[in-house]
């Protein structure tokens, strides 16, 4: 199975990719020898870029204010899409703020390979571009959806991972509540340019998926709500696998109403997640606006129905507040914290053309999409350390995919030749790059030692991973095997130790055939 998943902002898309990753290691990835080299350089210099980023705000000054959630530190971090005009390469869009100062999106691009270092590529963008990119053909195609006044709803009250970096730094943790949530999506809801913005950024998403849509397994988020054992078995499925109620169970166990997105710590609006709980917070007056955009449309292609009024006699206190302020044309703006306000300005899924923001063209390896910050000196510097550290790194993955793999001999020249490139990495981090050098060599060694130099193969850095529990068994995937092992064998590292080792355990080849010896009660 090689995942790919689209989905707008707020449809699911995370809880969707998430279930998927619980059902991979059933059927683990498989690499070719590039992605593998691929898989190495970005693994041992992940924070290559975002240290030299940090530098730049420390010789600033304002290093001590700096905004940067862990989450788009990483080389894969943040929102990705395949560059439209360039789809070689991948974007990857990095938010970065100063308490007091504001804050600006930074876009960089490596080659489309970055995309696969994650266990499934993804994005909230171009799902018509996915299906006509040949590289991608052979990938299973999963899109999520939502009824559209959910997304719409959820996108008001979301806060990105910059607003939510700020909010575990600064904001008193018993402020930390649904309460802050809602005073700052009274600016949303009230400021109906802003509401428009978002709505005519789902409107342009739907017109391109719609006429592809029957290229993806479609998942509604209502649906793993609702039916949650039942859908992730059709997930299953569709990705060629079979699983039982009770392994469905578990995998949505692990994934019911948590946040999913790691240092992104307010992902998940804790308490909802609810369907149809849009009905507690929108007015008729959104409702129309969403009717106007013509996504009623997609509702119905969907299953959502048409949009029908609701009953103003039972607004709730939030609807009766914003329904006043919107008659008044009156924008709710009463922030005490102007800087929270500021970050929780949606970012990523808003037309913000008609915002004042500064906008910047692209160099050779990243951009400026937006900047609202209020000093263009530490912008320009900031871009120029993130330009330079990308183009080294780059240099390295670009030279990595052009090398020549057909004999032992011609891949050792490729890696060193892409090892040479890395010279201005080491001046600034000459332990990452040493340590990415050896990982490389020693990448090629093993392929070439063990015959997997022209097959698909198991990344051998993946940790062993839990399947699921059976009975007395937990059931682990690792390096291509599958092992039961007996729960009273205690804690076991499977890094560590030799699965055949463990008393009782049972190995097999595949989950199918790991599967049938337990239904069978076979053991080793």
């Amino acid at each position: 199975m090689r995942p790919l998943v689209v989905g707008a902002p707020r449809s699911g898309f995370a809880l969707l990719s998430s279930v998927i990753s619980q059902l991979l290691p059933m059927d683990p990835l498989r690499y070719g020898i590039k992605q593998r080299l691929i898989n190495s350089a970005v693994r041992q210099t992940q924070h290559y870029i975002s240290t030299a980023i940090e530098a730049a705000f420390t010789a600033a000054g304002v290093r001590d204010r700096l905004i940067y959630n862990g989450n788009f530190k990483t080389v894969a971090g943040g929102p990705k899409w395949l560059k439209a005009d360039e789809p070689s390469r991948a974007c990857f869009r990095k938010y970065l703020g100063v308490k007091g100062m504001g804050d600006f999106i930074l876009v960089i691009a490596h080659p489309a390979e970055v995309l696969e270092t994650d266990s499934i590529v993804h994005s909230h963008s171009h799902p018509r571009l996915w299906t006509e990119l040949a590289q991608y053909q052979d990938f299973l195609k999963f899109a999520s959806v939502r009824n559209p006044i959910g997304i719409v709803n959820s996108s008001l009250f979301s806060l990105n991972a910059l607003a939510s970096e700020y909010i575990q730094r600064y904001v008193d943790p018993r402020d930390d509540n649904d309460e802050m949530r809602q005073r700052l999506a009274l600016f949303k809801f009230t400021n109906l340019d802003f509401f428009t913005g978002i709505v005519r950024h789902y409107k342009g998403y739907f017109d391109e998926f719609l006429p592809v849509a029957d290229r993806f397994h479609v998942t509604r988020w209502e649906d793993l709500i609702d039916r949650s054992a039942e859908t992730i078995r059709r997930v299953a499925l569709q990705a060629g696998l079979v699983i039982e109620a009770d392994h469905a169970n578990q995998v949505w166990e692990r994934l019911d109403h948590v946040n999913l997105t790691g240092a992104h710590e307010h992902n998940y609006r804790r308490g909802k997640g609810l369907v149809g709980d849009w009905k507690n917070w929108m007015t008729n007056a959104h409702l129309e606006i969403i009717r106007e955009h013509g996504l009623e449309h997609t509702m119905e292609v969907f299953g959502y129905g048409r949009i029908e009024p609701l009953k103003e006699a039972r607004y709730t206190p939030f609807q009766q507040r914003v329904a006043e302020l919107v008659s008044r044309g009156k924008v709710f703006e009463d922030h005490a914290d102007l800087d929270l306000f500021g970050f929780a300005f949606n970012k990523s899924n808003i037309d913000a053309s008609a915002f004042a923001f500064r906008r910047y063209g692209w160099r050779v390896h990243s951009s400026i999409e937006r900047s609202g910050f209020s000093d263009e000196a530490i912008v320009m510097a900031v871009w120029e350390a993130a330009e330079k550290a990308a183009g080294e790194l780059n240099a390295v993955l670009e030279q990595l995919l052009a090398g020549d793999y057909s004999t032992e001999t011609r891949a050792v020249a490729s890696v060193e030749a892409a090892v040479a490139l890395s010279a201005a990495m080491a001046e600034r981090m000459p332990r990452v790059t040493a340590a990415m050098a050896d990982e490389l060599r020693a990448t090629v060694r093993q392929a070439f030692a063990d015959g997997s130099a022209d097959v698909l193969e198991v990344d051998r850095s993946v940790p062993p991973l839990l399947i699921r529990s059976w009975n007395e068994y937990n059931l682990v995937s690792h390096r291509g095997e599958f092992s039961a092992i007996p729960r009273a064998a205690g804690p076991v590292d499977l890094t560590e130790r030799d699965p055949h080792s463990i008393p009782g355990a049972i190995v097999r080849d595949s989950y199918e055939s790991l599967r049938i010896a337990l239904s069978d009660g076979v053991a080793n």
